[in-house]
């Protein structure tokens, strides 16, 4: 009765804890409610409705779409900022801001002013 009990599955927790958001869980049910995978030692995230997330997963559903390709907005594996473009409301990869009738790339993304 004085073992403390994981916040997923609650039974009791026997070997190692696994202590994050201010709550004890086995280290294996420490998951990504997306893909489900272990987060024991890998970086982690929670949104606003106490969630835990992978940080891909957590881009992949939270970050700001493109108004061309439809993707993500998001930091390249490995990364952890990325650059995106807002005009007129929307938001845009860089790769992707490109004017619509010509299809150029403005030329301040060149490096040109």
């Amino acid at each position: 009765n004085t073992l403390e009990q994981c916040s997923v599955c609650s039974k009791p927790i026997m070997e190692r804890i696994l202590r994050a958001t201010g709550k004890a869980y086995h280290p294996h049910c420490f998951t990504c409610v997306m893909c489900h995978r272990s987060l024991d030692g890998i970086p982690f995230t929670v949104d606003a409705g106490g969630l835990i997330h992978c940080i891909e997963d957590f881009h992949k559903k939270f970050a700001p779409r493109c108004s061309v390709c439809k993707e993500p907005i998001m930091p390249a594996p490995g990364q952890e900022e990325t650059v995106r473009i807002v005009a007129l409301d929307r938001d845009f990869h860089v790769h992707c801001y490109r004017c619509e009738v010509c299809r150029q790339r403005p030329h301040t993304l060149h490096g040109r002013h």
